[in-house]
């Protein structure tokens, strides 16, 4: 391979000595200009973009020097990490597609989007126009001070003048004053947009040539956010904008399920997944002198120090290590946390949901009243089931399907199901918002009212001691949270367990008719001595929290399984850290499930009950259940791992 310093030509000439306005002058800057904007192959070498070039060539950027160990300001070294990667964005460009990158921590990301992308595009391109968000104000304002910081120092002859800059926008340009003494705007006129993503819809109504979603890992609702600004890149079938949807192995958060759906399945969302392994430009496993990473060796030294953190005590240590120096996509999604519960299991389940394609059952939707011949919905009437269908409120902040279920309804048995509800209260977020440091981000992260189905075990030889579904979801009123939770409650025909301080729920409940789906209070969640004399309801109390968690530590050692939320196994890693509705309200169900000693009976003769899972269900002679396989093939259902799920 050539030098990698065959790729920074520029670098090593002294523009200085050419003379401002001469032949030579003008020869000089418009070759660079076009190396800039088509790309460059120096001899014996291979092609790099034009991005790339201006990247190397005129961007500076925080090096480290090896001879004095520190850190200094130059122009970038050429690396195989980069130039593969401005490729890639070409090929996007040219393509028409968008690109989801999970990478590594400290891989330069950000610089090279900053630099060789966005501040690239404002240098080069009249009216051109770009946006840079973020969840969080630090991440947009940290990309524009890096970007800014580079366009300083730029030579003149490739810095356009400033017309605007501030938080949310630079633009390029200049005023000049008309013969009628009117200023009109001239120059490149070209923008860069910077805004915070706290609403899904933040860009819209801009025309993007490049989108820049960074550390979309932290993103509360990405594929909203996604989904909302598409016009912004896209007219019609005609892809003309590239979004790139960035995430850092070490800052998946929770929240996070949407960027792992979207990485996992981009052809859904037209993109191509990107993976940057800890194993690229690794220091102390890169090759200066050509720019090439020592791949093989880096993968030799992290897996050894990964198998030293495993063999140690703290299993939380060995899975962090593995997110932080991920040397596959499994490895920056694995779940970190300083959870009670077996961490080894939740990770493992978690692999097997994003692996398995018939793992994959979780059904998303709504439940809807029928309607009478006028049109108005039938309160308390059975529901019936929507599927999520892509359409969006009105307020793209809230979702529209927030429902979501595994498995349908027993119809024909009782006390099949049971279930619990963890609300939410506004006084709740007061004290967060209180308690909390100036520009913390609160409102993304605040609490959701959470209800759980759980499925008991039937007494038949079919799945059951599993949570069937979910509704999750912090609606514009909470008489609208109220009735969604009472729609579940008939589409299951199943009694609740709430919080005996929810007050208001409870009367909902008892004001319209349906206290005969409220669980009475669970006299064996009381503590010792108590007094507590409420009919309806569970206090949620140090006895109770305490129950709760033994509960659900021990369903995980022994049921895990018959898990199919990604989100309720997500929230088991940070349980005790951060808000867990899904745990909270899964905790309850199973305190709610084992105060039953009600037997699950058949009320009726069901000959025939269709499940979800590519399976059904059917009554033998004998009147037990069989599981009929998705292959024709009949067996009595003993574990989920005989179907590999």
């Amino acid at each position: 391979m050539i030098s990698a310093l065959k790729y920074s030509p520029a670098t090593k000439f002294n523009t200085d000595r050419l003379e401002t306005g001469s032949i030579e002058y003008y020869d000089y800057w418009e070759n660079e200009i076009d190396r800039c904007k088509n790309g460059y192959k120096p001899s014996g070498g291979t092609y790099i973009t034009g991005q790339h070039y201006f990247y190397l060539n005129y961007c500076k950027v925080d090096v480290f020097d090896e001879k004095s160990r520190r850190r200094k300001r130059g122009n970038p070294y050429f690396r195989d990490q980069e130039q593969e990667y401005f490729i890639e964005i070409e090929n996007a460009k040219n393509g028409g597609y968008g690109l989801i990158v999970l990478k590594a921590r400290r891989k330069g990301f950000s610089v090279m989007n900053a630099n060789g992308i966005i501040l690239h595009e404002y240098c080069f391109y009249p009216d051109s126009e770009n946006g840079v968000g973020a969840q969080l104000e630090k991440y947009v304002q940290d990309f524009r001070g890096r970007m800014l910081k580079s366009y300083h120092e730029l030579p003149p002859e490739l810095r356009p003048q400033e017309l605007r800059n501030h938080e949310e926008l630079l633009m390029s340009g200049y005023k000049e004053k008309t013969e009628t003494g009117q200023w009109v705007e001239k120059g490149m006129k070209s923008k860069v947009h910077f805004r915070v993503m706290d609403k899904p819809n933040t860009f819209r109504g801009t025309a993007l040539t490049y989108m820049i979603f960074e550390e979309a890992g932290e993103f509360s609702a990405l594929k909203k956010s996604y989904q909302a600004n598409e016009e912004c890149f896209k007219d019609g079938s005609i892809q003309y904008g590239v979004p790139i949807i960035g995430g850092t192995s070490n800052q998946m958060s929770v929240e996070s399920e949407d960027f792992q759906e979207m990485f996992h399945h981009p052809e859904d969302y037209n993109l191509k997944p990107i993976f940057i392994p800890a194993s690229k430009v690794l220091n102390g496993f890169f090759d200066f002198t050509t720019g090439t990473s020592l791949t093989e060796s880096a993968e030799n030294y992290i897996r050894i120090e990964q198998l030293k953190r495993k063999e140690a005590n703290d299993i939380s240590n060995y899975f962090a290590y593995r997110q932080e120096m991920p040397l596959t996509p499994e490895d920056a999604f694995v779940s970190v946390g300083l959870s009670p519960f077996d961490l080894e299991l939740i990770n493992d389940r978690i692999s097997i949901l994003r692996t398995s394609d018939k793992a994959k059952v979780e059904r998303k939707g709504r439940l809807m009243w029928q309607k009478n011949k006028e049109g108005k919905n039938i309160f308390g009437s059975m529901p019936t089931w929507q599927y999520d269908d892509g359409s969006r409120d009105e307020d793209s902040s809230y979702d529209k399907f927030p429902f979501v279920i595994v498995r349908d309804p027993l119809l024909g048995f009782k006390n099949a199901d049971v279930a619990a509800i963890d609300p939410y209260h506004v006084n709740d977020e007061l004290d967060e918002l209180q308690k909390a440091k100036p520009g913390a981000d609160i409102k993304s992260k605040r609490s959701k009212g959470a209800m759980c189905v759980y499925r008991n075990y039937i007494d038949f030889e079919e799945p059951g001691e599993m949570p069937v579904a979910f509704y999750v979801d912090r609606p514009k009123s909470k008489e609208k949270f109220y009735e969604n939770c009472a729609k579940m409650c008939v589409f299951y025909n199943c009694k609740v367990l709430v919080e005996y301080n929810d007050e208001p729920l409870i009367k909902y409940f008892i004001n319209n008719g349906i206290s005969r789906f409220l669980k009475e209070r669970p006299r064996s969640a009381d503590s010792p001595y108590s007094k507590a004399i409420n009919k309806y309801g569970i206090n949620m109390k140090g006895f109770q929290k305490q129950l709760l968690t033994e509960l659900v530590d021990e369903y995980i050692k022994k049921n895990i399984d018959n898990i199919f939320f990604l989100s309720l196994l997500k929230e088991f890693t940070v349980y005790g850290q951060k808000n867990t509705d899904w745990v909270m309200a899964f905790g309850i169900a199973l305190i709610h499930a084992s105060d039953n000693a009600v037997r699950v009976v058949n009320e009726s003769e069901v000959k025939e009950v269709k499940d979800m899972i590519g399976t059904k269900l059917e009554l033998d002679a004998s009147g037990n259940v069989k599981v009929i396989g998705s292959e024709g093939g009949s067996k009595r259902f003993s574990s989920f791992k005989d179907y590999g799920l």
